[in-house]
């Protein structure tokens, strides 16, 4: 088995026992399930050396400018606590299974959003794959009728709320084995401290709601 790293411009295969030296060598493992262009876990990458941060996302390009400077030499922003894999959620390499201590899923669109928010069981059971029992989760999510409202018929999105995620969407992710534990409504200010582009162009836009869930899996 192997699982598909992009090394700089480069896709290579690593192969589990080569994964796993990598993987020994740090004290914690993030996993950010739909980095997007993985400036996120670059930023959290250098300013904790010992958390190996692992963004996986199926759309190689979006990823090749973080890729290339993740590989440079260390006094040029190279890092060696970084791994970009390219991967769908819902195929999760079985290299990343029971290896996080923590596992994010960070302004997902799309069907990562939508089987995050539903929630449909794939993506969520992709969460509790790539975890540690006991490790955390926190989901960053937002839309909303006024900004997206031909998504929301279009795919079938709830409203969201704080009403929302504390009822039905509370208990069946605690079916699927993901325990909530807070749940928090936030502006674009706070959005504002990510690196990604969509992140930022989410919070340098119009004001909007966004909600963080977080929890223990397991």
């Amino acid at each position: 088995m192997s699982v598909t790293v992009l090394s700089g411009k480069t896709a290579k295969e690593i192969q589990k026992n080569e994964f796993d030296e990598i993987t020994a060598k740090f004290k914690k493992i993030c996993i950010d399930i739909g980095t997007g262009d993985g400036k996120n876990i670059y930023r959290k990458a250098k300013n904790d050396k010992e958390t190996l941060y692992i963004g996986l996302d199926p759309v190689r390009d979006n990823m090749e400018e973080i890729a290339v400077k993740i590989a440079k030499k260390p006094e040029k922003g190279g890092l060696d606590n970084a791994l970009l894999v390219i991967s769908t959620a819902e195929n999760l390499p079985d290299e990343l299974c029971s290896v996080a201590d923590r596992v994010t899923v960070l302004f997902p669109w799309g069907v990562l959003l939508e089987g995050i928010v539903k929630p449909e069981e794939k993506f969520i059971l992709a969460v509790k794959k790539a975890a540690k029992s006991g490790a955390e989760f926190e989901f960053i999510t937002t839309y909303s009728a006024n900004r997206e409202e031909n998504m929301m018929e279009t795919r079938g999105m709830p409203e969201l709320s704080i009403e929302y995620f504390n009822g039905e969407y509370k208990e069946k992710l605690k079916g699927y084995g993901l325990t909530i534990n807070n749940i928090e409504l936030l502006d674009n200010e706070y959005v504002k401290g990510f690196d990604s582009k969509w992140a930022r162009r989410l919070a340098f836009g119009r004001k909007r709601d966004f909600y963080r869930i977080t929890g223990i899996i397991g």
